[in-house]
């Protein structure tokens, strides 16, 4: 058996006499010595997962340690509350259930419209305060909110253009604020 990960796992089986790949334990409704197979094969990659992998809600590494951090410091994960934005996720307070942190992948061209690059970029949103806005849109990692009030939050790139202490204060502030 082999085993290969892409951000799923994926086996083959191949059989040692033949050296050919063992593909009947694939279809629906196996039985006898093929279902025996397919029952080991998903055990296995049953087992790796639970005791090597874990959760990753990100792609990039910087988004990967934030969220890490608010889970750690807050005991709060992200919510995928939307249907359409399937790769966004907030981040909120249990007592007032109020958002604190917006997460989320897009197109780089929504935050950086003059780059014309659309690969994707992960970003998260933070209540800050208004007076600050104009200081943080002069700096590199900061962008004017994504879908939320652009007077009163930023969307900060997670592409490790700002330290993740600079990131975890803003989400700390924020969460102080809501």
């Amino acid at each position: 058996m082999r085993i290969a990960y892409d951000g799923a796992f994926h086996g083959r089986i191949t059989d040692r006499e033949t050296g050919e790949e063992y593909t009947v334990f694939r279809r629906e409704g196996a039985t006898g010595y093929s279902a025996g197979v397919r029952n080991l094969f998903v055990g296995m990659l049953t087992d790796i997962r639970d005791k090597c992998a874990r959760n990753l809600y990100y792609h990039s590494a910087q988004a990967q340690r934030i969220c890490g951090w608010m889970i750690d410091t807050f005991g709060e994960g992200p919510e995928f509350l939307w249907d359409k934005l399937p790769a966004f996720s907030a981040f909120r307070r249990p007592d007032s259930r109020k958002w604190y942190a917006v997460m989320g992948r897009i197109p780089r061209s929504k935050v950086l419209p003059e780059s014309g690059d659309d690969r994707p970029v992960e970003v998260i949103n933070v209540k800050i305060d208004p007076a600050r806005l104009p200081e943080l849109l002069a700096r590199p990692g900061y962008r004017p909110a994504y879908h939320m009030n652009k007077r009163s939050w930023v969307t900060i790139l997670l592409d490790d253009t700002l330290p993740d202490g600079e990131i975890t204060e803003h989400i700390r502030r924020s969460r102080e604020s809501v």
